[in-house]
């Protein structure tokens, strides 16, 4: 065995030992899942280097064998939630900087908020001809369809506020928001797309969405649904 063989020999018992320290320290972590006998024995045959390869493949074999340990370890990894944080928060953060845009309704009601959808609201104002159709009814969730009667129209979401509630997030920077009043006092952000498509967002005892896909969307028509839309109770 000369010199050159020598140190490939230590080097590929070195990078074993370290992959196989890395392996018992990830699998002895409880919040990772069981690994199979059968991945554990194919792992230990790679620390071992009991799979003796003919010489022209010697190599080869040992890159494989390192690169599926990697591997195996990478997935360990991401089953820890302080290691996948550590890998992703950089990333969406990046994300969230160059791409995200991000808008705030300030909420603070006199009153306890219903945690359940208890009194389902409507505008008392449409265009004419235009008519209200249910698509969704739960106690967490009320969609309607507000129709022009020729297939065009707009979708009325209405939700429960959740605590601490009170902000939104778009990964599209192709919008504008801009922050408008309905009836003299409540708080209203109207978005904007470069393609027409506009959707209001507001709350009043409950949080509503009035999103028109189409590039005929007319902003005065949302608000003028947004300020007919009141609950019972002010």
């Amino acid at each position: 065995m000369n010199r050159a063989d020598k140190l490939d020999n230590l080097l590929t018992l070195a990078i074993r030992e370290v992959i196989r320290e890395d392996w018992e320290a990830m699998t002895s972590v409880p919040d990772i899942p069981p690994v199979s006998g059968r991945c554990s024995a194919e792992m230990k045959k790679v620390f071992s280097g009991k799979r003796k390869a003919k010489s022209g493949h010697a190599v080869k074999r040992i890159v494989i064998g390192i690169l599926a340990a990697l591997f195996v370890l990478a997935m360990l990894g991401m089953a820890i939630r302080p290691v996948r944080e550590a890998l992703f928060k950089p990333i969406l953060t990046w994300y969230d900087t160059h791409f995200g845009v991000r808008y705030e309704i300030v909420t603070e009601p006199d009153e306890p908020l219903p945690t359940v959808i208890e009194e389902v609201i409507l505008p008392a104002w449409l265009p004419d001809g235009w008519s209200a159709e249910t698509m969704v009814s739960t106690p967490g969730c009320i969609i309607h369809f507000l129709s022009d009667g020729t297939g065009d129209g707009i979708i009325m979401e209405q939700y429960p506020i959740a605590p601490g509630e009170g902000s939104g997030w778009f990964d599209n920077t192709d919008v504008t928001i801009e922050t408008i009043t309905l009836n003299g006092r409540t708080e209203a952000m109207l978005l904007s797309y470069a393609d027409g498509i506009r959707s209001l967002t507001w709350t009043d005892r409950y949080e509503f969405v009035l999103s028109w896909a189409s590039e005929q969307a007319d902003a005065d028509i949302l608000i003028r649904i947004a300020e007919s839309t009141k609950p019972s109770i002010q």
